[in-house]
């Protein structure tokens, strides 16, 4: 009897302390925070808009080429233009709504540039990964096919009912009403490990309150980040 009462004695005496060392690390290190946040969270769904801009050296049937990039990728009648104008279409390919502008007939202040944006993507976790696979596949192939001088990706994530866990780790003190406008920028680095000093360049987030930011001159570059940040990769 003496052992049981000493035990609950040592138990009771621990659990405040291990709770203390809970909440601090919690509220002031980002890597806990996300361990944290993995084991007990299901995620949320979130709502995905890529842009990207392609500068190209020559804009002579830069339209053919994307079509064929389509065609090859989105066989069985996956593949469908819906809107059909001399500076702007808008495919349909599998679930991606696709649209494709360019400044060509800019005159002087055309840029020969190439935007392709891909709005209102509904992702899960279950899906995320798969999505960002297929938009690899997609701009890795488009790229190859335009030869662009230079390239820029865009990726916004909206957080759905306000569940941005940067936002939350940010300000969970002060409570969400009290945060009229919230705007951070850091690297990925600092929530998880660099990828033993390989990475070719910082992975920067610009995270708001209601969404998460992410641009890069490379797909994979921006792939990697946003596993890293969403998936806790």
């Amino acid at each position: 009897m003496d052992l049981t009462i000493k035990i609950i004695k040592n138990v009771l005496f621990i659990l405040p302390a291990l709770f203390g060392t809970h909440v601090w690390l919690y509220g002031k290190n980002p890597k806990y925070y996300f361990f944290v946040v993995r084991l007990f969270s299901k995620w949320r769904d979130t709502t995905w808009a890529v842009n990207v801009d392609f500068k190209l050296s020559t804009v002579d049937g830069a339209y053919i080429k994307v079509e064929d990039v389509f065609k090859e990728l989105y066989i069985n009648n996956r593949y469908k233009r819906v809107v059909n104008m001399k500076n702007k279409k808008v495919y349909e390919c599998g679930l991606f709504n696709i649209i494709v502008q360019d400044d060509f007939d800019s005159g002087v202040l055309s840029e020969n540039k190439l935007n392709i944006r891909i709005a209102q993507i509904n992702v899960t976790t279950n899906t995320a990964e798969e999505k960002l696979r297929e938009l690899r596949e997609f701009f890795n192939k488009l790229s190859h096919a335009l030869v662009p001088v230079s390239q820029s990706y865009h990726l916004d994530v909206q957080f759905e009912n306000g569940k941005n866990p940067f936002y939350g780790l940010m300000v969970q003190r002060l409570g969400r009403d009290n945060v009229l406008h919230f705007e951070c920028v850091f690297p990925i680095s600092a929530i998880v490990p660099k990828n033993n000093g390989n990475d070719r360049n910082p992975h920067y987030l610009r995270i708001f309150k209601e969404k998460l930011c992410i641009n890069e001159s490379s797909f994979d570059i921006l792939e990697e980040t946003a596993k890293r940040a969403l998936l806790f990769k």
